[in-house]
């Protein structure tokens, strides 16, 4: 039972940090208003160090269009999508 508990508890805390690293990296909401909200826990996808090489930006863009496909949230992947390839032109 516990082990299932962990398991729910993860998969949310994945969803929570793909959509709160989806929304601000769709401009949706700033970090500033998130962290203004009443949750004590924001995750992330991303750490400030990984914003600076390109490779990371899209190693995590890649992962979220995948983590997106497998939940067939295409209209957040083909947002993704329009992001990655913004950085590679």
């Amino acid at each position: 039972m516990k082990k299932l508990k962990n398991q729910v508890e993860m998969e949310l805390l994945q969803q929570q940090a793909n959509d709160n690293t989806f929304d601000i990296l769709t401009g949706r909401i700033t970090m500033e208003k998130l962290f203004q909200s009443n949750n004590d826990n924001i995750p992330f996808l991303i750490q400030s160090k990984e914003m600076v090489n390109i490779e990371d930006r899209l190693d995590v863009l890649e992962g979220m269009i995948e983590y997106y496909t497998e939940g067939e949230e295409y209209e957040k992947c083909a947002e993704l999508v329009k992001l990655k390839n913004k950085l590679w032109s």
